[in-house]
């Protein structure tokens, strides 16, 4: 019921240029929480309460409104489902240029 990508390219071709995730709408409510580390444990990114499947609300690839440099970041993100139950679910994604 839910896909979080592990690799995106955030370099403006319209094709995986956001890091989201996705899950069925009829069983998921919400992604709580999307929290993106590098390597030395910073959170580069952190966005709450927001609908799956929504590109745009997800991570471009930038922390400090700089874009970062090609590597394997930390992701951990907590979802709703619509019975209330929430999910932890963590993994690792390469963000490539």
């Amino acid at each position: 019921d839910i896909f979080v990508p592990n690799a995106f390219s955030p370099n403006g071709d319209g094709v995986n240029d956001y890091f989201t995730v996705f899950a069925n709408e009829r069983n998921v409510k919400q992604v709580l929480s999307l929290k993106v580390f590098n390597r030395f444990g910073e959170q580069v990114f952190h966005r709450t309460h927001f609908a799956p499947n929504q590109p745009t609300e997800g991570w471009d690839g930038t922390f400090r409104d700089q874009p970062l440099n090609p590597g394997v970041f930390v992701w951990m993100v907590e979802v709703e489902f619509l019975d209330g139950e929430v999910v932890v679910l963590q993994g690792e994604v390469s963000l490539m240029r």
